[in-house]
């Protein structure tokens, strides 16, 4: 019989993105050499040191992998400056996930790692699911929100009933001329700028075609936030957003994405370019509004990032929240690793408090949560 080996800590990526022990594939790391996603093996190989020298036994896994209730086939380690897959079945109670249910398969695999009381995401399940849906992010959010609805389906009908709510919604809005009469439409679960695009007031038939282009896709649409003067980082007049980091209820990183020359999309992945600032020269009244914004999730103990841009009238407003912000960094700048690794330190350090909690009754050390109160996500 087959030992499993038992960690504090697995860290599972998406299988869309890393490779799997027991894939095909012979690449020596989990993400594949020549790749959009080589770089993650530099961040996951630091990621994995830090946990080694904070005493937390941790290993890299993909979603493919899974095959219980936070368990997996096989797993990665670093050790001595390199990768090294392992062909054998792994297991632990703490869960760093690093990837979204956008597929049947993915689905059911993050279901079934969660399957257990005992196994734990890092991230909590009630605010994942809340920012994995940008619909729901708007209506839990709807104070500090772009108006926002959904578009029930793929024809010319349903694009203009959609953009007759939203038209509603703006009518109703208290800074309506935040927005132009452009709209932006989304992939609802999406992430990192990607099907993300813009559409002028005569555009349904265009809207329609790109819709058809991903039918298993579902979208939202929102008012376009005329935000190319609402904050300039050393008076440069460029499409902005502001993104501020918390653990628990305090701002741990702030930092500024600026879209590329005639975009909008301020996404690195959309060549946007980052920039850390300090807190001090984040404005006072865009802490003011996150803070509430914290404290309405009311996650005392939760690792999540929260975007804003402020609109050329100086309104602010929230983009979305996001429970699992990057930990990569632009290799060719010193800076944004230095940062990076902040960043990682302060993530592990947490991860270390988790996975080590004080036993108070050893009896019942077993079944009790890491995240009192917490459903397990579905």
């Amino acid at each position: 019989m087959i030992k499993t080996d038992i960690f504090d800590l697995l860290v599972v990526y998406s299988s869309r993105l890393a490779v799997g022990v027991n894939s095909a594939s012979c690449s020596p790391t989990p993400f594949l050499k020549g790749s959009a996603s080589q770089s993650y093996n530099i961040v996951y190989s630091y990621f994995l040191e830090i946990c080694r020298k904070n005493n937390l036994k941790a290993a890299f896994t993909t979603s493919a992998d899974i095959t219980a209730a936070g368990q997996c086939s096989g797993y990665w380690i670093f050790r001595n400056d390199s990768w090294k897959k392992v062909k054998n079945p792994a297991f632990s109670r703490l869960i760093f996930d690093k990837f979204s249910p956008v597929s049947k398969k993915i689905r059911a695999n993050r279901k079934l790692l969660f399957s257990s009381r005992k196994v734990k995401p890092f991230n909590q399940p009630d605010l994942f699911n809340l920012f994995f849906d940008k619909q729901k992010t708007y209506k839990k959010l709807v104070k500090f929100s772009i108006p926002t609805t959904i578009i029930g389906g793929r024809t010319i009908k349903s694009i203009e009933e959609a953009r007759k709510t939203l038209r509603r919604l703006i009518e109703k809005h208290p800074n309506k001329s935040d927005f132009s009469s452009d709209i932006v439409m989304k992939d609802r679960f999406g992430a990192g700028g990607i099907r993300v695009y813009k559409f002028s007031t005569n555009q349904n038939k265009e809207i329609a075609e790109s819709l058809k282009k991903h039918q298993n896709k579902s979208f939202i649409i929102q008012a376009f936030v005329k935000f190319d003067k609402g904050y300039s980082y050393r008076k440069l007049p460029i499409s902005t957003d502001i993104r501020l980091i918390y653990m628990g209820e305090k701002i741990v990183q702030s930092y500024i994405r600026m879209a590329k020359a005639g975009d909008f999309r301020c996404n690195e992945h959309q060549g946007g370019t980052l920039k850390y600032i300090p807190i001090s020269q984040v404005p006072a009244d865009l802490i003011v509004t996150s803070g509430k914004i914290a404290k309405k999730l009311g996650k005392k103990s939760s690792f999540f990032a929260l975007d804003f841009i402020i609109s050329n009238n100086k309104n602010i407003y929230l983009v979305e929240g996001n429970t699992g912000p990057g930990l990569d960094w632009d290799l060719s700048v010193r800076k944004n690793e230095i940062e990076s690794h902040r960043l990682i330190e302060i993530v592990v350090r947490q991860l270390f408090k988790l996975s080590h909690p004080q036993v108070i009754d050893p009896e019942t050390a077993d079944e009790s949560p890491l995240f009192p109160g917490e459903p397990v996500i579905t």
